[in-house]
């Protein structure tokens, strides 16, 4: 197919309401995302968190290894 041109093509314009709709959507989708970075950051801090509960749990169970063995020394020293 030819395109001639010659013609006069309608150029159309937006609207007030076209930009206002485009306006409400992007900001319809930044909101989304938004949220959902907000949640993804809680549950990060939430991972966070356990990952050093677990931390401080391992270092008393090491901590009392080493008085467990440094008393058990002693008992041998006595005896």
């Amino acid at each position: 197919m030819k395109i001639s041109y010659d013609k006069w093509y309608p150029i159309v314009q937006p609207t007030a309401t076209t930009q206002t709709d485009v306006f409400a959507k992007r900001v319809e989708k930044l909101d989304a995302e938004r949220a959902n970075q907000v949640q993804v950051d809680n549950r990060v801090k939430k991972f966070h968190q356990y990952e050093y509960e677990i931390y401080e749990y391992r270092m008393k169970q090491v901590t009392l290894s080493i008085q467990i063995n440094n008393l058990k020394r002693e008992i041998d020293k006595l005896v």
